[in-house]
């Protein structure tokens, strides 16, 4: 039973997979795609959503007619944590009929001879939990052909000039696995 076996797992996504059934994620990811304003279409284009987690933002590229897309992700997938597994990609991948491809690798580990390029590159949620956010925004970039999309936690907002906050504990959102907060000055100068 598809009920059972949804509420077996934790979820970070909220993802309709039908039949009257949405898991019960913990973000509002629907907001956040009216927010990042990604095109209607992207019929032709190869999508890569870098930390898919549950892969919202890959189903949405596919159901949007993408002809290729990869989900990577390596924390939330590894299953080392209490922050989930790949499980749920999977058994939404199952339910929605996708062909949204999966590959576990960090975002360190992202190049063109590993991953290929990509039209349209997601970057969402993940550069606030890296320990080297401009180096992975070079490892994202390297991948991308057309359109990086980043969305990310800010800090520092009163500084003008490009900076950045560590977060050497859970000083953000109670959570140790959050590093940095850049203000938007550090974000577009790392772009």
């Amino acid at each position: 039973d598809l009920k059972a076996r949804v509420a077996q797992l934790r979820w970070h996504h909220s993802i309709d997979l039908g039949q009257g059934i949405v898991t019960p994620g913990q973000d509002n990811s629907a907001r956040k795609l009216a927010r990042l304003n990604l095109p209607a279409s992207l019929a032709g284009k190869t999508v890569l959503d870098v930390g898919a987690w549950d892969g919202f933002f890959s189903f949405e590229a596919e159901r949007r007619g993408a002809a290729r897309v990869l989900a990577t992700d390596s924390y939330c997938w590894n299953g080392s944590h209490d922050w989930g597994s790949r499980r749920g990609f999977d058994l939404a991948r199952e339910t929605l009929g996708s062909k949204v491809e999966a590959q576990m690798i960090d975002v360190l580990e992202l190049s063109p001879e590993k991953v290929g390029l990509f039209d349209v590159v997601l970057f969402l949620g993940v550069l606030y939990h890296m320990k080297h956010p401009l180096l992975a925004v070079e490892h994202v970039a390297s991948v991308t052909r057309e359109l990086l999309v980043l969305e990310t936690a800010v800090d520092m907002l009163r500084c003008r000039r490009a900076a950045m906050a560590f977060y050497p504990g859970d000083e953000l959102g109670k959570d140790a696995t959050n590093w940095c907060g850049p203000n938007p000055a550090a974000v577009v100068g790392m772009l």
